[in-house]
């Protein structure tokens, strides 16, 4: 089983996720899982290490990570794409960073929904652009798009896209097709750009779908980038490999424009385990899905068991949860006294903008008997 882990390994991995805060530290914070990477990806990485193939590669068509992006797409989203629209990148910021440099003009306003993954506020100050918040909505049903104010900011002249986090970090947030279509309907009348962030789409639980927003219309299309790669899917964000895909006749000649020297030769084992996973990891996934769904709702009876003063709301997507513990009175950024009292390392929900003074992110794909360890050791802290 996916979730039957070893937690000595664990707690002494490699990587910045352990690493960091030490063995005696319980961490939850960085989007990595605790999970194994799967046989058929380790298999295919060795087999071609063994065989002598890390020299000069990857350049003659047809090349096949492209060609399991298309298949991908097709077989998991009903998405039918080109292989000349799909560019390669090493990962989603830097994917994130050209399509900002090369196809929104500098000084202009970049809408997010906040809260909002870090990297998101760091890319467009980065790239000499401006963000502009447009806070998500929550209601009795969930999170939703605040449509009347995206209306607002869409109008101003300064604004030149609308970078979409979509499955939704730290929220868990899914948009479905009519969000897409009024958000395509507000990028079109307004000549926006829409960037479209789409790493967690296989993390997402039933009834909810993944759409892709380029997907839902021709105008659809022609309005957006989408960013994406295999990396979250199999745990495996170390291998580099990451897409860029346009096939708008406005967005893809400039984006193309690009020296590839500018990117780099992109890591040849990451594309061996890209095309590995996409090949073979269907059953994989939906272990995993299911792992991640029992454990979104063991997270629910943990807290109200040992903290029922922290606020969650089960995300619809990811692995991430989004802690409202404002009423444990413990300042700004709990994910401090979390730490230093309990020795328990969380995202400060700080980091994510001023909607997360006083939440922090925690990230439950670990084993049951983790995660009942990390809440035990959060309520301990107060």
């Amino acid at each position: 089983m996916i979730f039957d882990l070893d937690l000595d390994r664990v707690r002494n991995r490699p990587g910045i996720k352990w690493e960091r805060h030490g063995n005696d530290v319980l961490s939850a914070w960085v989007a990595d899982m605790d999970v194994e990477v799967p046989d058929f990806i380790t298999d295919a990485v060795i087999e071609r290490i063994k065989a002598g193939g890390l020299g000069y590669g990857f350049y003659d068509e047809p090349i096949p990570v492209l060609e399991a992006f298309q298949t991908r797409m097709s077989h998991a989203f009903n998405w039918d794409v080109e292989t000349s629209d799909v560019l390669r990148v090493h990962d989603v910021i830097q994917g994130l960073e050209w399509v900002l440099q090369t196809l929104t003009p500098a000084d202009s306003s970049i809408v997010v929904q906040t809260p909002i993954y870090p990297p998101f506020y760091s890319s467009v100050e980065g790239t000499g652009r401006n963000w502009l918040a447009n806070p998500l909505l929550e209601t009795d049903h969930g999170w939703a798009l605040d449509f009347n104010h995206l209306e607002e900011v869409a109008a101003r002249n300064d604004v030149s896209a609308l970078l979409l986090c979509h499955p939704h970090n730290p929220c868990g947030f899914v948009m479905d097709d009519t969000d897409l279509a009024q958000i395509v309907d507000i990028a079109d009348r307004n000549d926006l750009l829409v960037i479209s962030d789409e790493i967690h789409c296989d993390l997402v639980y039933s009834p909810n779908k993944h759409i892709p927003a380029a997907s839902i219309s021709d105008l659809a299309s022609e309005r957006t980038v989408t960013i994406t790669a295999a990396t979250k899917t199999f745990n495996m964000a170390g291998l580099r490999m990451a897409f860029v895909h346009t096939s708008s006749d406005r967005y893809s000649p400039p984006l193309k424009e690009i020296s590839t020297r500018m990117i780099g030769g992109i890591n040849g084992l990451g594309q061996i385990a890209t095309v590995a996973g996409w090949e073979h990891g269907d059953e994989w996934i939906s272990e995993l899905v299911e792992g991640l769904d029992h454990n979104r709702h063991l997270l629910s009876t943990l807290l109200n068991e040992h903290l029922p003063q922290v606020r969650y709301r089960p995300p619809q997507a990811t692995y991430l949860s989004w802690l409202d513990c404002r009423d444990l009175n413990l300042g700004d950024d709990p994910a401090e006294i979390f730490l230093s009292r309990g020795k328990v390392a969380l995202n400060s929900g700080l980091a994510f903008g001023s909607e997360g003074a006083g939440f922090v992110r925690l990230n439950f794909a670990t084993s049951p008997e983790m995660l009942a360890m990390l809440v035990e050791r959060m309520a301990s802290s107060i």
